[in-house]
């Protein structure tokens, strides 16, 4: 009986292992879905929430969003209390970021002449005396350039989360680092380092040093010293027919790029497999493949104004995908 029961599951088992592994081929050959690098303006909400309300900020008045989606098993109780910070940017040139799990952090550059800090913390729960009591457990400190977003107890973790909002000058540098904290970096020039190795790392429009070491990572920009390396996928729009600079990413998963048409800059892209390359531009018949180091290298010399290697994509798990970004209607 023990041999007929194992001889009808490992086949299901083998099947099942089949079918993950196809849909994450499937996933893997896609294009870079075009509305991660969709960028709205930034704003800073801070806002309480009581049953039967719509969530109220801390002077009081209502938030009407259009669209109201609370999840099923949401404590009912929401309580925020918000803290803000201005600096001259003589008194900080750098600045480091530390971000415990449950908070978030957003950086926006600008010609401005001062760093504006706006920090959040929220706390859930099934009355407002534990909701206050959770919001009361994540906290913001600063020593000199240093500031940290702390989450005292880690066992309320899914009632209590922090959001942060730098408004700075563009040529500040910044070193982020936030384990399991999200990460958003737009329009600096200056130095910008970012690690949050279980998190999504997004960075737009962001023309300096660049190096960023994330799970999931999204990059838009045409300007830069950019280095990529991520434990899970890489996303990239490119925005103009030429990149000024160097570029490298590589990732555990698929490396995803949308290209404009006419793109010139020539790159080289590694995989491990020949199939595991996939080109769907405009001149996909002008790659040249070639073995280099126990994995094949795909080609495109461009227009000639650089050494491939300069602009360099590598997935040695999964895929590489070339796409030409889709024309607007």
């Amino acid at each position: 009986m023990r041999r007929q029961w194992l001889t009808l599951i490992i086949p299901a088992l083998a099947l099942l292992a089949c079918s993950g592994s196809n849909l994450h081929r499937k996933y893997d050959t896609q294009a870079a879905p075009e509305f991660l690098f969709e960028q709205s303006p930034s704003k800073f909400d801070c806002l309480d929430r009581t049953p039967g309300q719509f969530p109220k900020s801390l002077d009081g008045r209502l938030a009407r969003p259009r669209f109201v989606e609370m999840p099923a098993n949401q404590p009912p109780y929401s309580r925020t209390h918000a803290e803000h910070v201005t600096l001259p940017a003589s008194e900080a040139p750098n600045l480091t970021i530390v971000a415990d799990a449950s908070n978030e952090v957003s950086v926006v550059g600008s010609d401005r002449k001062d760093l504006v800090m706006s920090f959040c913390a929220r706390g859930d729960g099934n009355s407002e005396a534990e909701a206050v009591d959770h919001q009361k457990q994540v906290n913001m400190t600063r020593q000199g350039t240093l500031i940290s977003l702390n989450r005292l107890s880690p066992e309320i973790a899914p009632y209590v989360m922090s959001s942060f909002l730098l408004k700075s000058p563009a040529d500040e540098q910044l070193v982020i680092n936030g384990s399991f904290a999200p990460v958003e970096v737009r329009d600096m020039s200056g130095p910008v380092r970012v690690a949050t190795s279980h998190a999504r790392a997004q960075v737009f429009n962001t023309t300096g040093l660049v190096d960023v070491d994330g799970f999931v990572i999204d990059f838009a920009g045409s300007k830069g010293n950019v280095t990529l390396t991520a434990n899970d996928e890489i996303n990239v729009k490119i925005t103009e027919t030429k990149f000024d600079g160097s570029f490298s990413a590589s990732a555990q998963r698929a490396v995803r790029v949308l290209l404009p048409p006419g793109f010139a800059t020539p790159f080289v892209a590694y995989v491990n497999r020949t199939d595991d390359f996939v080109c769907r531009t405009d001149f996909c018949a002008k790659m040249r493949r070639k073995e280099a180091h126990g994995l094949y290298a795909f080609t495109y010399t461009g227009d000639g104004s650089a050494t491939p290697d300069r602009f360099n994509l590598r997935s040695e798990e999964a895929t590489v995908v070339i796409d030409n970004v889709t024309a607007k209607k």
